[in-house]
Order: structure tokens, then C-alpha cells, then sequence
């Protein structure tokens, strides 16, 4: 390696925003920027400047897609092929920061491997797995290709850094056990911690009565986020009160299977869909809600569990079994302090979790300030600077946060 600068790859970048990756790689980069020179490798889908400095050492160089239409699941060979055209033409002359395995794989086999560092917000090993479970989860069923490019570059990366140890158990699992695997949690939405919407102010946007008891859902609308558990759960009698809601904020494949469930399960007056919300709409949202449940079978991390913590809200998530789900969950809540965990597959012990929350109010309002208090410790800011150390980029020790799979 003949110097300290980065280099990130991904489709998307800023000005393009599509989700947790997007804004994830925005923050590293601009915040490593400060401390070291960085370069993003990108395609030019919005068709603005194809380079461009949005902030001191930071240099964006845009290409052309291959493929307008498709995104991560394309065909092996063209994907490599086309991140080995960009780093031929702009040669890393650092590290290399990879998200999804294509762009690692043509780092490795150009002879970049020893200073290539994969960053999966996901295991596709573990997520075949969720599918073979359950085949209604289509969104789980990952290509042959894909697991094996996924191995090969698990395997040959210079450095793995995974946002949680259930991931990093998740590629163990599946790929076997090595050196330099980095876990770096991740940092919370300061600008939830620091200012969140009046709540009653939020429920007059939405409509809902300032008594009700709001259940909250942030993500996309993907069977694998399993929403029918939720309202399974809801739907117990006596549970919800006529002036009650279930506000779902997100698009996505799944919505009228939920919309479905909702009518079989006579809980279609208590929902409300708000569709894709971001910046102060999203906020109003979280402002609005009493408690925030994700019930996934899959999730690598799970950011949208830090953004309901970071608005003060008591969180239920879903504990992996590591049969029929995965997920880091029971590393992000600690139950009874911050949050509860459902148990796995039993809808029962959902519909207990949310009825504890209705039943215990000032205590669901401690569990809520106490995830927003242990979130501020932890910006974003800190968590590139674990980044950086651990790529030796910064001169000094990362945090107890940051841990090694066993090998």
C-alpha cells in the first residue's frame, strides 16, 4: 500500500439516495474526508457531473451503469468486469472500502486483496437460509453466484468490518472462520436525539387521537420485515382500542400482502400506511408513535432499531433463532432497559410484549430515555473514527465498542 487515502465503491452516492447504505457510506466519507483523502467510485445514474469535490479531499468520479434497471443482482461478470474498468481507470492508491461482493471481487483480482476491506451490511449465506425456511421470502433467496462471490471475497479481503457479531457469526457460519474481522456498531441520527417534533402536533398531521396507542414500523415493505407477525399480534382480542394505530412508514413488495392481513384480521381502520417519509416528515412519524416494533426474520444490523431509540422510543425487535431468522437484535436492545425481544416464531409472546407496553406507560417512557441517553454517546463521528483506527488511518485505539470475531 503506498499511501493512507480510501477509496469507496458503490453504485449509489450522494446526490443519490436510497436507503441506510447510501446515507452509511455519505457519513464515512464525509467525515473520513477530514482526515484523510477520499475517493468514490460511483455510477452516474441521476447523469449529472461525472467528477466532482463536494468537500475538501473528497473527489467523486461518475460512470455510466452498465444497466440502468438492475442494482446488486446482476450477472456476475459484467458486474465485476465494470468495477475493474473503474479502478483501472482511477487507480486506489490506499485502502479500498467495498459493500457488496462484486466491487470487492474486482479489487482482489486486480491485486488489491491485501488492501481491500469488505463491508456487507449483509450475509448472503444467512439470508438463503431465511428462504430455505420459508419460500414466501423471496427477497431471502439469493443466487448460487452471488453466495460464492460472497465467499471468495469474505475469504481473500484484506480486512472484514461488519456492523454486528451476529453478522460477523453469520459469515463464520457460513464460510468458516478468519483473521481481521472487525465488529463497528453503529452511530444513531443526532438530529433525532437532539430535537424531535411535538408528539401531539405529529398526531394531528396523521390523524390520530392524542390517547391512542400508536405501534410503529419504519423500513421497507419486504416479507422479510414479516409485518403480518406484527398484526397477528395486534389483532389479539382486547388488545387494541378503537382509537389505536398501527402506523406503518415505508414502500415496498410486501404492501398488499399487509394491507390483506390487515382486512382477514379486521385491523384495516387501525392502520395507516404513510408511504416513503424522510427529513421532518420522518421525524413526525417517530414523534407520533408510543413504542417501535420490528418484527424481521433477517436483518444484518438493523439501523432503523438506533433511529426509534435515538426518538426516545421503547423498541421490541425479534430474536434470531438461527434456523428460520438472523438478526443482531439482541445486541441493540437490552430487555427490560432500552427495549424487549419477542421470541422468535410465537405471536403470543408478541401480543404479551406490546400489551406490557400498554399496560406500563411511565416505564416504557424510562426504556425510551434511557436508549435516546446510551445513542448520544455514540455519534456518528465516532464511529468512522473506529473506522479509520482500525484501517491505522488515525493514530489511536478504538473504543470498547469495537471487537474481532474469533477466528
Amino acid at each position: 500500500m503506498t499511501s493512507n487515502d480510501l477509496t469507496i465503491l458503490y453504485m449509489r452516492f450522494w446526490p443519490e439516495r436510497h436507503g441506510g447504505v447510501e446515507e452509511h457510506l455519505w457519513r464515512l466519507a464525509s467525515n473520513a474526508c477530514v482526515h484523510t483523502r477520499v475517493t468514490v467510485l460511483t455510477e452516474n445514474r441521476l447523469q449529472i457531473k461525472p467528477t466532482e469535490q463536494p468537500l475538501p479531499n473528497l473527489v467523486i468520479h461518475r460512470d455510466e451503469p452498465t444497466d440502468m434497471g438492475k442494482l446488486w443482482r446482476w450477472p456476475a461478470v459484467p458486474r465485476v468486469r465494470w468495477w475493474m474498468k473503474q479502478l483501472k481507470a482511477h487507480p486506489p492508491k490506499g485502502w479500498i472500502w467495498a459493500i457488496e461482493p462484486s466491487a470487492a471481487m474486482a479489487a482482489i483480482l486486480l491485486g488489491y486483496g491485501k488492501q481491500t476491506v469488505f463491508n456487507p451490511p449483509c450475509c448472503c449465506h444467512a439470508m438463503h437460509q431465511v428462504w430455505k425456511a420459508d419460500h414466501q421470502v423471496q427477497s431471502m433467496k439469493i443466487d448460487w453466484y452471488l453466495r460464492q462471490m460472497e465467499r471468495f471475497v469474505y475469504r481473500r479481503a484484506g480486512r472484514v468490518i461488519v456492523a454486528s457479531e451476529s453478522l460477523g457469526r453469520q459469515f463464520t457460519l457460513g464460510y468458516g472462520a478468519r483473521l481481521n474481522v472487525h465488529v463497528v456498531p453503529r452511530g444513531a441520527d443526532q438530529s433525532l436525539i437532539q430535537q424531535l417534533p411535538d408528539k401531539e402536533d405529529a398526531r394531528k398531521k396523521l390523524d390520530i387521537a392524542p390517547d391512542a396507542f400508536v405501534i410503529g414500523f419504519v423500513g421497507r415493505l419486504d416479507p422479510c420485515k414479516d409485518i403480518p407477525h406484527l398484526l397477528q399480534a395486534c389483532a389479539k382480542p382486547g388488545l387494541l382500542r378503537l382509537q389505536d394505530r398501527i402506523l406503518i412508514v415505508g414502500t415496498g413488495s410486501d404492501e398488499q400482502r399487509i394491507r390483506d392481513t390487515a382486512q382477514t384480521l379486521g385491523l384495516t381502520n387501525r392502520m395507516i400506511f404513510t408511504g416513503s417519509l424522510k427529513g421532518e416528515q420522518l421525524h413526525e412519524a417517530y414523534a407520533a408513535m408510543d413504542t417501535f416494533t420490528l418484527p424481521s426474520v433477517y436483518e444484518g444490523y438493523g439501523m432503523v432499531i438506533l433511529e426509534a431509540m435515538a426518538a426516545g422510543l421503547p423498541v421490541i425487535g425479534r430474536f434470531g433463532n438461527w434456523k428460520t431468522s438472523f438478526t443482531s437484535m439482541s445486541e441493540m436492545i437490552r430487555p427490560g432497559v432500552t427495549g424487549l425481544l419477542m421470541h422468535p416464531t410465537d405471536v403470543k409472546n408478541l401480543s404479551a410484549k406490546l400489551d406490557w407496553m400498554i399496560q406500563h406507560p411511565r416505564q416504557r417512557q424510562d426504556m425510551g430515555k434511557r436508549g435516546r441517553t446510551e445513542l448520544a454517546k455514540r455519534p456518528w463521528s465516532d464511529v468512522i473514527a473506529d473506522y479509520l483506527t482500525v484501517l491505522g488511518l488515525m493514530p489511536a485505539e478504538p473504543t470498547p465498542s469495537v471487537k474481532q470475531v474469533a477466528a
